[in-house]
């Protein structure tokens, strides 16, 4: 009789379609680890990008890779997989592990906005795990307290260069964050002086991300990155495919990049439906879930104070601040960049204690992501019925808008596949399809 208790049994459903889902996710995993990619996938081909064309933006992996498959000893398709599925794990392990220990609620890390969009959107063979891997390490680093700052600051250089090398965006995700506890922590010597010492630890990774600013690639150079490779993989491909996207990106002027993506992020529409709309409805509902989920679910006021919601929502506001410029004008890859926000605000939640993380920001800022909350909690109650209702039906397309797309990175979708699934395989037993 007490699982018949109607908030046991709402809770037991809920957990039910969560272990769903993320078998779906696991399952879906599955299909990919054991997919063929073709080098000119966008998946593939940006880890194929090296400096055969001379010094260019995020080509230091790539050049790894190539005296790699000079040796003739790797299979390039083969070593990138087995490269991102640890990555991929990595990362599982640290935010399942993470959560685990400080009480928070599973629901939210397998949802397209965070762990999932990796897999809905086959997007796990990709740098983006690499990302927190290498981000994790700096923030872990930096709370060292017993080694020396200098050796601190070379060792998250080194980390933060190599990454940067590997892929520019990095610096939007880690630098800001870096600059703010450097600035905090030098503040009593003044805010210019702190300022000119902040920028000066970080001058090397800077330095590093204004050379990739300017040697970001031309037309001529992404063929030169696609001919070094012909020998390995397409003999026959003399020219760069169409769909080796990730390469041609390369040779994308400045301008002509910011003109695409904002367009396709703001001036598009699929189906009647405007992306402007989208989105501005999109923000607000990951915003809302991902600072209620852990208070509606928590087991104990304890677990998830109203301070740590505070400082939780200051690290996102400061976070979605920072991945503006990709958000607005360097990417349309959306759901990538939807991860980039909610994962990097969670390792800073995560890795920084919490009063460290609420003296870094003036109490204004505290106050107006208080106002924000009330706002948002007055328009609607997160009760976990609500916010049950949202994450099942929150969606995220992999690139620009794309309603199609919206429907399947939902949590709904996955599971009414998963549940399918029996039903597909008995009607092509039956009908004398794929099992015949």
């Amino acid at each position: 009789m007490h699982f018949l208790n109607k908030n046991n049994a709402k809770q037991a459903i809920w957990d039910a379609v969560f272990v769903l889902f993320s078998l779906s996710i696991l399952g879906r995993l599955l299909v990919q680890l054991f997919s063929t990619y073709a080098y000119d996938s966008y998946q593939i081909s940006e880890f194929l990008i090296n400096y055969q064309g001379g010094f260019v933006r995020r080509g230091l992996m790539g050049e790894a890779l190539l005296l790699l498959a000079k040796t003739g000893k790797v299979n390039v398709e083969s070593t990138i997989k087995i490269f991102c599925l640890v990555c991929l794990v990595a990362v599982s392990v640290f935010f399942i592990k993470s959560f685990l220990n400080k009480g928070y609620p599973l629901y939210i890390l397998p949802l397209c906005f965070f762990l999932g969009s990796n897999i809905v959107a086959d997007n796990w063979i990709r740098k983006d795990c690499l990302f927190f891997c290498v981000f994790i390490s700096i923030l872990w680093l930096y709370g060292r307290n017993r080694l020396p700052m200098s050796v601190r600051m070379s060792a998250i250089n080194i980390l933060s260069v190599l990454m940067t090398l590997c892929h520019e965006v990095f610096v939007f995700i880690a630098l800001p964050i870096l600059f703010l506890l450097l600035f905090h922590r030098h503040k009593n010597i003044g805010v210019s002086r702190s300022i000119l010492l902040s920028m000066l630890f970080l001058s090397p990774t800077l330095f590093c991300f204004f050379l990739c600013a300017v040697f970001h690639g031309n037309p001529e150079t992404a063929e030169i990155i696609w001919a070094s490779w012909t020998a390995f993989l397409y003999p026959e491909a003399s020219t760069m495919p169409e769909k080796a996207v990730s390469i041609a990106a390369i040779g994308w002027s400045s301008t002509y990049a910011a003109k695409l993506h904002f367009t396709m992020n703001f001036l598009s529409a699929d189906q009647g439906v405007s992306s402007l709309l989208v989105w501005t409805m999109t923000f607000p509902a990951v915003y809302y879930i991902v600072v209620n989920v852990p208070t509606a679910f928590r087991k104990n006021e304890d677990v998830f104070s109203d301070r740590h919601r505070n400082a939780l929502s200051s690290v996102l506001i400061f976070q979605l601040l920072c991945l503006a410029p990709v958000f607005i004008l360097l990417s349309c890859d959306y759901i990538r960049v939807f991860f980039y926000w909610t994962a990097s605000s969670f390792v800073i939640f995560l890795l920084l204690p919490t009063d460290t993380v609420k003296s870094l920001f003036p109490a204004v800022w505290g106050d107006v992501t208080e106002r924000l909350n009330g706002f948002l909690t007055g328009m609607l109650s997160p009760t976990k019925t609500t916010l049950a209702f949202l994450m099942l039906f929150i969606g995220i397309s992999p690139i620009g808008t794309n309603v199609l797309w919206l429907s399947r990175t939902t949590m709904l979708y996955n599971v009414l596949v998963l549940l399918s699934l029996p039903l597909k395989l008995l009607k092509d037993f039956i009908c004398g399809g794929p099992l015949a």
